[in-house]
Parts: structure tokens; sequence; C-alpha cells
């Protein structure tokens, strides 16, 4: 779990494409990720995806529509669209 952290921490945003509720390491990055507020946590939303993506929204992630609707190039400004602005001022912490 402390690879996580770093991997979190170091990234712009986290998108979770599928993730089971309440087990696994996708779910504890994503639910440690959103209490800290290391990073926008994105939550992929489709009636077909298991229940961790739901809860996940509820807890606080962004949602994010799957299948994306266009073309890949395109993702990291629709997550920058999306996120919060911190203004440049956010630093996170690991610990």
């Amino acid at each position: 779990m402390g690879r996580n952290r770093l991997i979190y921490a170091l990234a712009d945003f986290a998108l979770v494409v599928s993730c089971d509720a309440e087990r696994g390491g996708t779910w504890a990055g994503a639910t440690e990720a959103l209490k800290a507020g290391w990073v926008p946590v994105f939550a992929a939303e489709a009636a077909e995806l298991p229940e961790g993506n739901r809860r996940l929204a509820q807890l606080g992630a962004l949602a994010f529509p799957w299948p994306f609707p266009a073309p890949a190039t395109s993702l990291k400004a629709f997550l920058a669209d999306q996120a919060p602005s911190t203004g440049g001022t956010f630093q996170p912490t690991l610990f």
C-alpha cells in the first residue's frame, strides 16, 4: 500500500475504471487518495461497472463517462477541465 501513496501523490489525476467495493488495492488506494486529497479521483460511470465505482462516487470521486466519448489524446484536457482548481497552492503530503 505504500507504493499506492507514491503513485497517487505523483500523479496529476487518478482514474478508476473498475473497482470492487471495500476490497483490493484499487479500492484502498482510491479511498485513501480521496480522504487525503492527494489528487482528483475520477471513477468511470456505466451500468455494467462494479459497485465499487458507484461507492467511490458517493465518497467524492468525480464522474468519468465510460466509454470515454472523445479521442484518447483529449483525456488529460478533459480531466483537467473537470477537476476542481487548486490555484497552484495545494501541496499534498504522503503521510
